[in-house]
């Protein structure tokens, strides 16, 4: 799927989980039991969503991957404007971050870039489209900012689920070989499209619901 669908899927099911997932499931963890504000669950599942296709290599994709990273900016940079006359808390998570930078934080840093290179190294839907990345990746997040862990990690998995359509396969499973593909559709296709708009729509119906 394109980056913009990443996007939108990735912040729909960031702001559904952080909003409903009941508190029993989060085992009574503070940080998971959905104190960060909505608009910093948009963020952080938008960019969650986009993460995994850090391991596009042919130019092509690139590019496209630049295109969707500066629609993130974009969707980052509005969503910081509107949360402060909100009541947020997403700047508060970024400035609390950058004062308690601390050995937690640079690990849960050294983590997630990792992955990320991990995923780089082993080609496009490979090692960043499975479940041991995921895991790690929440891991991370955890360490790094874990008031934003959990949406950031649905925004991540969310990625893996949509790509699942596609043509080209992803390793889920890794490290097995043999990658899972229910090859029904293609990037930018009617399917790619319709969860676009589905997405979109979800976004704004849940973020209006919780304001």
């Amino acid at each position: 799927m394109t980056g913009k669908t990443h996007i939108a899927v990735g912040a729909a099911a960031a702001l559904a989980v952080a909003k409903h997932v009941p508190v029993a499931l989060t085992g009574g963890v503070p940080v998971l039991a959905g104190q960060a504000s909505s608009l910093a669950c948009l963020a952080a599942g938008g960019v969650g969503g986009l993460l995994p296709d850090a391991d596009v290599s042919t130019s092509a994709a690139s590019q496209q991957l630049r295109r969707a990273w500066w629609l993130l900016v974009a969707v980052v940079a509005a969503t910081f404007a509107a949360d402060a006359p909100l009541g947020g808390d997403l700047g508060e998570q970024v400035v609390a971050f950058a004062r308690a930078a601390g050995m937690h934080q640079v690990a849960g840093l050294a983590v997630i870039v990792a992955v990320l290179a991990c995923g780089r190294a082993s080609g496009h839907r490979g090692f960043s489209h499975s479940l041991v990345a995921t895991l790690l990746f929440f891991a991370g997040a955890y360490l790094a900012l874990p008031g934003l862990a959990l949406a950031l990690t649905v925004g991540y998995a969310s990625h893996l689920v949509i790509d699942l359509p596609n043509r080209m396969p992803e390793r889920i499973f890794w490290p097995v070989s043999k990658g899972q593909s229910l090859g029904l559709c293609k990037a930018g296709g009617v399917v790619d499209g319709l969860l676009l708009a589905l997405g979109a729509l979800a976004t704004a119906a849940l973020l209006a619901g919780w304001l």
